[in-house]
């Protein structure tokens, strides 16, 4: 009966995945070298936190007070919560992409 159900269970999973792409090799990443992860990585770490550090500086020039610590706090207003989730939100991640294809291009370039 064990074998029955986990025979059922694979048939449902590959159905599944053969339908929806899932687990299917993704050629989108394909010829990326580890050095090259690596180095991305490395560039998108250190530019989230310049971000980071960009964002809370103009946060305090602009507002004239700090950036809420925790913006799930009941002391931080909803407005000032969520004006901080989204421009942190966004502002890290344009970097951390532009870091990361940027690091990328810099990587192939050398190696031509």
């Amino acid at each position: 009966m064990l074998d029955t159900i986990q025979d059922r269970y694979e048939r449902i999973r590959d159905d599944v995945s053969e339908r929806s792409g899932v687990g299917q090799p993704d050629e989108r990443n394909a010829g990326i070298s580890t050095t090259e992860s690596v180095i991305a990585l490395a560039a998108a770490v250190g530019a989230t936190f310049v971000a980071r550090e960009l964002l809370e500086t103009t946060w305090r020039t602009t507002l004239d007070r700090d950036p809420p610590k925790n913006p799930a706090s009941r002391e931080v207003a909803w407005k000032e919560a969520m004006l901080w989730g989204a421009a942190s939100g966004a502002l890290v991640g344009i970097a951390r992409i532009a870091s990361r294809r940027l690091s990328t291009g810099a990587v192939r370039r050398l190696r031509s």
